[in-house]
């Protein structure tokens, strides 16, 4: 490897690190409750409960109240629900295939212009790595399939509803539909408010012994083209590392060296014994990480840590040119987000139902007959703002069937809290 490589891989770890609150020493973790059999951790409390993450896993299940900066016991009540509802989708088989959630991600960086790399920055400014938000994701799809099926799709909301509900609040209904806005919307805190605050340490592991395995492509040539094919495959190979697939077996039919057919497994090494350029990657990884391929001058590495033993964490200053390249990368993500346009009040679009208004509604009344329940000046009124009252009875049609459902599982299920 070269320096310019192993510097500028650098750069990209040096931001894998979490707020304050997220790089906490953590030598001990209680256990917070067991829910059917299922263990809640403190420290996923407290992951649970930072800011970025809450913007990046938010699921409106209704316990924790709209605007508010949830407490340790809301987090703990959210999280009980969240296991309730995947052992609950995994008993009914509800599955999310690799090329949905791929294709989710890429929707995310195509909207915020994002190469793979810098996508992979700003999660590490958040405390992520790429495998952690990939599984946050799929959860988030595979819980939205199943409340699709149990709740929503048991939503039944017609144009006589919604015309009822029209007649006795049209004069609120500008207000509660940006009530309802407000509510999906995560609130912010005094630190959002004030600008990004960029990590000052990050969490290295040294010490002890690790066990890599590795992929090794050659280079043919110096040639700059062949250099970037061999880059391109091993980018791919990576891609299907950090997706789920096997690395042993992954190194098996890739790999061009000698240790391809054991899986490309290096054995466990001391760690005082690797090169400062090794030691520099294997301590920001944890368990079952995979790096980013790393140039060399006749190779393409890619690396995966299968085990350590015996490391001791430590926080170490993050140089101040790098913490300069962070808070580049922050704005330029804070400026993107505040960049986004406000709701189209106007569109024909339900918010919790992702289906229009026109389909969401049952067709009664949609013949262009006069409405039995509104006068003709009532439903020229209602027309304009169809959009927003339907919105406002599916969500809370929506919010009652949720909260009487959850009510349902948690009688059927063992839940034991332990704080």
């Amino acid at each position: 490897m070269n320096r310019k490589t192993v510097v500028c891989v650098w750069l990209l770890i040096a931001g894998i690190c979490a707020n304050e609150a997220l790089c906490a020493d953590v030598y001990s973790d209680r256990v917070a409750a067991v829910v059917n059999g299922d263990v809640i951790l403190e420290s996923d409390i407290r992951k649970h409960k930072q800011p970025q993450m809450r913007n990046l896993a938010g699921f409106p299940l209704g316990i924790i109240p709209p605007g508010k900066i949830p407490t340790e016991k809301e987090i703990l009540d959210e999280l009980i629900v969240i296991h309730l509802l995947e052992q609950e989708a995994d008993k009914r088989g509800i599955r999310v295939d690799d090329k949905g959630v791929q294709a989710s991600i890429d929707s995310v960086k195509e909207r915020n212009k994002l190469s793979q790399d810098q996508f992979i920055l700003s999660l590490a400014v958040q405390g992520l790595n790429y495998a952690e938000y990939r599984d946050m994701l799929k959860r988030q799809l595979k819980l939205t399939k199943l409340i699709a099926i149990e709740v929503q799709q048991k939503v039944p909301l017609s144009e006589e509803d919604a015309q009822l509900y029209f007649k006795n609040n049209r004069e609120n209904i500008d207000q509660q539909y940006q009530k309802l806005v407000e509510s999906l919307s995560p609130p912010r805190t005094s630190r959002e408010s004030t600008g990004p605050e960029i990590p000052t340490h990050m969490e290295i592991y040294v010490g002890g012994k690790v066990r890599l395995r590795q992929i090794v492509l050659k280079i043919p040539s110096r040639d700059k083209k062949e250099m970037q094919r061999v880059m391109t495959k091993a980018k791919k190979i990576y891609h299907e590392a950090v997706t789920g697939a096997d690395f042993a077996q992954l190194a098996k039919k890739y790999s061009e060296d000698s240790l391809a057919s054991k899986g490309g497994d290096l054995g466990f090494m001391n760690y005082k014994d690797l090169m400062p350029q090794l030691q520099k990657v294997v301590q920001r990884m944890k368990e079952g990480d995979v790096f980013q391929p790393l140039g060399g001058q006749d190779s393409i590495i890619i690396f995966y840590l299968a085990e350590a033993k015996n490391r001791q964490m430590k926080r170490e200053p993050i140089p101040e040119k790098y913490r300069k390249q962070l808070e580049e990368q922050l704005k330029k993500s804070q400026g993107k987000r505040e960049a986004k346009p406000k709701v189209n009040q106007d569109s024909d679009t339900s918010i919790m139902g992702g289906q229009g208004d026109d389909v969401t509604l049952d067709a009664k009344n949609s013949s262009g007959k006069q409405s039995k329940i509104l006068t003709p000046g009532e439903e020229k009124e209602y027309r304009k703002v169809r959009s927003k009252v339907s919105s406002i009875l599916r969500t809370e049609k929506i919010q009652a069937r949720l909260k009487e459902w959850i009510e349902e599982l948690k009688k059927s299920s063992i839940i034991e809290v332990k704080i």
